[in-house]
């Protein structure tokens, strides 16, 4: 697609997760030009779909490589000039605002892209302005991993400081036999090309959580999404999860949170205070926040909007986040947030951690043809072998977003999709680290 248009330019570097182009790129080419820069997957038929999503919408074009990505960025945007980068994609985001900081445009600083890149330096950055972290010690080694321990204690959490979707994240107790857990640990993050490549972890102590809603069909954690405008701090909505699959993979959440308002605000102070530690000052922000019997406490922070979020919060506000986030991006104001019309529900629900294959699932019209379900997509076949070991990603059988008048339609969804009835498996034969 081409043309000449008086539009705001804004270049979207787009990647894997994130909302999809259809529900994005008609929001984005109503008030601006856009320019989509992406890296194929190298999966013909993936990669044909989503071009011609680009191609129905506004002009795009190939990069080389992930790796290649920030310079390549900035190289078409100082010939493009756009008002500003964009980006939804966890593996995006990071490049978007350092191009965006080498182009003069709206973006964090050196230091904070830094910290919110590099989960150390983020629990170095909170506990220098005295947020609450838990102990914590950097890992790049076997024999870091043994000091880390003694330093930190069990049980802990080993995950990657460079990490995205829970991929190479162990828990650590008093039995764990370490060098067994830093080989596999350091190989499967190494060949995981979300990665850095290079295996650098961080052990910290485990937080211990407490069911604050007294049902045991919602999670000890909880999320906050935000936008920061030029240090202005915008909160969008809390979001209650569901529990954890193990190893730390998430099952989604329902926003708003049916928490008691002295229990959010609490969320909301502890998340801007995360936001301030980090420096933040031009981005969407996404703080996950355990619930303990101490108050709440950072888990971690990441300058994007959290997974299933942008249709949570137009199906719970009628609010377009999209649009809110090319505001930030291009240094506009930030649109107010409308009342509450309902509830809604992201769910992306988890293979057991074993080697298993996928033996029963529902039909994706069956999913649609369920009262509160919005939008469904099937992530693994029948007869499939949900790679669960890379974390939430791989171990997702389906996504769903759906909408009710109250929470409680959308716990019976997700008790419905975590039992047998919806999704059941067979063993297949173990295999080795990939």
């Amino acid at each position: 697609m081409s043309g000449v248009s008086d539009r705001p330019k804004i270049v979207l570097f787009d990647g894997p997760g994130g909302p999809f182009p259809e529900w994005f790129l008609p929001r984005l080419c109503a008030d601006y030009e856009v320019h989509v820069l992406w890296v194929p997957s190298g999966q013909v038929e993936k990669d044909a779909e989503r071009s011609r999503a680009f191609d129905a919408h506004c002009s795009f074009s190939a990069l080389s490589s992930q790796q290649n990505a920030l310079p390549e960025i900035v190289e078409f945007a100082r010939s493009w000039e756009p008002a500003g980068i964009l980006g939804f994609s966890e593996l995006a985001v990071t490049a978007v605002h350092a191009a965006a900081l080498q182009l003069g445009l709206p973006s964090n600083a050196p230091e904070s892209l830094r910290a919110l890149r590099d989960k150390h330096q983020q629990r170095e950055f909170l506990a220098n302005a005295g947020v609450p972290v838990p102990r914590f010690a950097s890992v790049h080694s076997l024999t870091g991993l043994r000091a880390a321990a003694d330093h930190v204690g069990t049980p802990a959490v080993l995950k990657p400081a460079a990490g995205v979707g829970s991929m190479a994240t162990y828990s650590v107790t008093a039995g764990t036999d370490l060098a067994e857990l830093w080989k596999e640990a350091a190989t499967r993050y190494e060949k995981d090309p979300r990665g850095t490549g290079t295996a650098h972890f961080v052990l910290e102590e485990l937080l211990i959580g407490e069911n604050w809603h007294g049902d045991a069909r919602y999670g000890n954690y909880a999320s906050v999404e935000s936008l920061v405008a030029d240090g202005v701090i915008h909160h969008l909505g809390v979001t209650d999860k569901f529990p954890l699959s193990e190893p730390f993979r998430e099952n989604g959440g329902i926003m708003p949170s049916v928490l008691p308002d002295a229990r959010t605000e609490l969320l909301l102070q502890c998340a801007s205070q995360a936001v301030a530690a980090m420096g933040i000052t031009n981005s969407a922000v996404h703080t996950e926040i355990m619930l303990t019997a101490d108050g709440p406490r950072v888990i971690e922070v990441n300058s994007r909007i959290g997974g299933g979020v942008t249709e949570m919060l137009h199906h719970c506000y009628g609010y377009d986040v999209i649009q809110a986030m090319a505001a930030v991006a291009t240094g506009r104001s930030v649109p107010a947030r409308g009342p509450l019309l309902r509830s809604t529900a992201f769910c992306v629900p988890q293979s057991p951690a074993a080697d298993v294959v996928l033996a029963a699932a529902p039909a994706l019209k069956d999913l649609l043809a369920l009262d509160v379900v919005d939008e469904a997509e099937l992530s693994c076949e029948i007869g499939g072998r949900p790679q669960w070991e890379r974390g939430t990603s791989g171990g997702t059988l389906a996504r769903i977003v759906a909408v009710a008048d109250s929470s409680e339609g959308l716990l019976d969804l997700a008790d419905y999709l975590a039992s047998d009835e919806a999704f059941s498996y067979r063993p297949c034969a173990a295999r080795v680290v990939e």
